[in-house]
């Protein structure tokens, strides 16, 4: 069954249980975690697509849909916003999300998707990985940081295959938009409207044996202390 069919299926059933659905809510202190689903869960939280065909990730009050391959308490869910803070020092040993991967693998598409970080901060959004190892490997990362860092390793660059060019705004604590395409091997990336990085890996040597489908994620507040990253309207639309 071809995966647009399978989220296709998956519209209606996931629509219901979203209306049913109850906030995982954050306090000061403590933080109350996002819970992980039950194993092997395939409750998506997707909204019927509108008239620009883009579906819904994120149902806005919980993580259906997705699988926290960290710890619970990396992450939290309030106002529409999933939430990852850096580590805490009393809980140092386990406040780590890791990151969270939807449940559902795509080949090609288009990502849409609001972030704000933290002063000093570091995150990032996954494509096209693989369901164990490390994201940023297996698949790609494109970068969120407003860290000193190269052209190759700073917001929106896809992390040590494609530098920016230009350099995209990182302002700190504002929200900012990132347009991701897939398709077959090129992949370009958008930052706040703006062709910041793009990657034919066909013609790259470092990456011309990457799989052309794979999982689309999100990385925890990889900052450490103090440091957070936040996520809205993580929508996505399948291309044929």
């Amino acid at each position: 069954m071809s995966t647009r069919v399978h989220l296709s299926l998956a519209l209606l059933a996931g629509a219901l249980s979203a209306c049913g659905a109850e906030s995982v809510v954050r306090e000061e202190p403590p933080l109350v975690a996002a819970q992980q689903p039950p194993e092997g869960s395939h409750s998506l939280a997707l909204q019927p697509p509108g008239g620009d065909g883009f579906l819904n990730l994120f149902n806005g009050q919980n993580l259906d849909g997705w699988t926290i391959m960290g710890d619970p308490q990396g992450w939290s869910v309030q106002d529409g916003i999933i939430r990852s803070e850096g580590l805490r020092q009393f809980f140092r040993s386990h406040w780590r999300g890791d990151w969270l991967r939807f449940n559902e693998s795509q080949s090609d598409f288009i990502l849409r998707l609001d972030w704000k970080v933290s002063g000093d901060g570091n995150s990032g959004v996954y494509i096209r990985a693989a369901e164990e190892g490390r994201p940023w490997e297996t698949g790609y990362e494109i970068q969120i940081s407003n860290q000193p860092r190269d052209d190759l390793h700073c917001t929106c660059s896809l992390y040590g295959y494609a530098a920016v060019d230009p350099r995209p705004d990182e302002s700190a604590d504002t929200w900012h938009t990132f347009e991701i395409h897939a398709r077959g091997p090129r992949i370009t990336v958008f930052s706040d409207g703006i062709k910041c990085a793009e990657l034919d890996q066909s013609e790259s040597e470092i990456a011309r044996e990457k799989p052309l489908t794979g999982f689309v994620g999100i990385q925890d507040a990889h900052a450490g202390e103090g440091s957070y990253v936040e996520y809205r309207n993580i929508r996505l639309k399948l291309l044929e």
